[in-house]
């Protein structure tokens, strides 16, 4: 999709298509008047539209230049507007348009939102809406390196082009949307790939390819590398599978001598659940447990086009929980790269084995803040279902100064507690300093939290993001396709900016 605003609408192509949002308040008939209309055809449009007969709908009509395609669309009450909802209805938008259109926005109000944020919202929904995987193209990523086909591995109808009319200049807003959108369906195209086109390996390409596009640092350690500082959590969890694990790791300066944030993304290319093997409904949809990395590749993309001015470490562990005759044991004890043991209760519960090991790594690394973000639990999906994602936080005016950028991006979070009581499950082994999984007790997103909670160095700002149920939709809807939902990267990006 390409956008451009203009302040004045253009009714030099043959059939034009025109889409007139409106509020219950606005005058239809300011907004029809620039269209070169009859009068007579402008008091019906207005009449159709009092009965709304026309709301949503698409109507040809006559002007002086030729035809018209018109559709009018229903923003609600002017009074109480949401951006929320705008964001929904454009995303619809975006999903089901199939022509070029004018979109005319000159002469709204839309409450206390200014139109440059209007229009970034309304284009990064209207590239979120169009995203599909494109299946036709996978064949090409057996032979081909993932980063070289990205953008032919998702379409969002590239050859369409949208115009925003409205007085003023919203260039940079314009490009910072497309910035936004395009990179979480990057994120999304990733989650979207399948397990055997996408290893370990693969993934660690992608990273490199973007490294040198974008001339970033790059480290990726290997299984050596890996034994050498003492990585077990990633080894451990691993250890089943004959793809080798990776910690990869990429460094933007944003400003030199400043605090050095880390992103650290959870990178399970694929959770069989190990010996603790999941059921076939359980272990539906696995390919995604590596969103949380993707999502954290995609902010670092946003942040680098945005030229933000930050210092970033991203950090991502990437590994397969897959069954083999090495594979990690329940009862196992690994040492992690921490120096704390942890015994292995729930192979299942890898996710926070291979976060500490990242965790630690980070501060090692220097970073003075942290945010993690995890398909970590199915707890905090229980807890708070599909639309909601769960926060933890060590410190509230980190997670307060979090929480406002996430209600100014319209993405839900809701704060789950840290407290000694979960750490304390977490002492009950015989073997180790700490036990992955606590046996018996609920409250499980809240225990895994606390785990990686252990390995947060005293006084480091730390926000951790369980989105087990929001990083992935299972279902079409009006909105979007089926599969990965790039969840929070507009709120973590924003964050930084």
């Amino acid at each position: 999709m390409k956008f451009i605003q203009e302040s004045k609408i253009s009714l030099h192509q043959k059939h034009p298509y025109i889409l007139i949002p409106y509020f219950n308040e606005t005058n239809i008939a300011e907004q029809l008047k620039n269209l070169m209309l009859e009068d007579n055809m402008i008091d019906t449009l207005i009449e159709k539209q009092k009965q709304k007969v026309l709301d949503q709908q698409t109507t040809l009509v006559p002007s002086k230049s030729g035809t018209i395609s018109i559709t009018f669309f229903h923003l609600g009450k002017e009074a109480d507007y949401e951006l929320s909802y705008l964001i929904e209805l454009f995303r619809g938008f975006g999903k089901q348009v199939e022509e070029d259109h004018q979109i005319i926005l000159k002469g709204l109000e839309f409450g206390h939102y200014p139109i440059e944020k209007v229009t970034e919202a309304i284009i990064q929904a209207m590239i979120f809406g169009a995203y599909r995987f494109s299946k036709t193209k996978l064949k090409d990523a057996s032979e081909k390196r993932l980063y070289s086909i990205r953008d032919q591995l998702k379409e969002e109808k590239d050859s369409m082009t949208f115009t925003l009319v409205y007085d003023g200049d919203s260039k940079d807003n314009i490009q910072k949307a497309i910035h936004y959108g395009k990179c979480i369906n990057y994120a999304r195209m990733l989650g979207d790939i399948p397990n055997n086109y996408l290893h370990v390996k693969q993934f660690a390409e992608y990273v490199k390819d973007f490294s040198i596009e974008y001339q970033l640092n790059c480290d990726i350690l290997g299984k050596k590398d890996l034994i050498e500082i003492h990585a077990g959590g990633i080894l451990g969890v691993n250890a089943g599978s004959k793809e080798e694990a990776n910690l990869i790791t990429v460094y933007y300066e944003g400003e030199k001598g400043a605090p050095v944030t880390a992103l650290i993304g959870k990178g399970v290319m694929f959770d069989s659940g190990g010996y603790h093997l999941k059921s076939t409904g359980g272990m539906e949809g696995m390919k995604y447990d590596m969103c949380g990395a993707a999502n954290m590749l995609s902010v670092l993309e946003i942040a680098v086009r945005q030229k933000v001015r930050h210092n970033l470490l991203l950090v991502i562990p990437a590994v397969e929980n897959v069954i083999s005759p090495d594979s990690c044991k329940m009862g196992d004890v690994l040492t992690t790269m921490s120096g704390k043991t942890v015994e292995v209760y729930n192979i299942d519960a890898e996710g926070r084995l291979i976060l500490c090991d990242a965790i630690t790594y980070a501060q090692q690394k220097g970073a003075s803040r942290l945010i993690d973000l995890a398909t970590l639990t199915y707890s905090c999906q229980m807890a708070l279902g599909n639309e909601i994602s769960g926060i933890f936080s060590n410190q509230d005016s980190y997670y307060e100064e979090f929480k406002k950028v996430t209600e100014q991006q319209c993405e839900k979070i809701w704060r789950l507690p840290l407290d000694s009581f979960y750490h304390k499950l977490l002492y009950r082994t015989q073997a180790a300093d700490l036990i992955n999984y606590a046996p018996g007790s609920d409250a499980g997103a809240s225990v895994a939290a606390c785990f990686l909670e252990e390995f947060v160095e005293t006084d480091v700002p730390w926000i951790h993001l369980d989105v087990v149920g929001t990083a992935v939709r299972k279902s079409e809807s009006k909105m979007q396709s089926v599969g990965a939902t790039g969840v929070l990267i507009s709120s973590i990006a924003a964050f930084l900016d």
